[in-house]
């Protein structure tokens, strides 16, 4: 799992009752999808996708282009 998916994965875990309210089966639906998809971003709400925005901008991260590996 890299950064990009990582945040979208904990940005879903958040809502509502956070962790306690969610079932075994959400978490590993969500974790899935986010660990298969490039812009994992599309799984989130306008609100959520607004969060994700936010947390890049105070943050300053760049992601790379899909298919670039980060450098370390």
């Amino acid at each position: 799992m890299n950064l990009r998916q990582a945040i979208v994965f904990a940005i879903l875990m958040e809502n509502r009752d956070g962790i306690i309210g969610k079932a075994p089966s959400y978490i590993e639906e969500k974790l899935s999808s986010c660990e298969n998809l490039n812009e994992p971003e599309v799984l989130l709400d306008t609100q959520n996708h607004g969060k994700f925005m936010k947390w890049i901008a105070t943050w300053k991260v760049q992601f790379p282009k899909i298919g670039e590996e980060i450098e370390t």
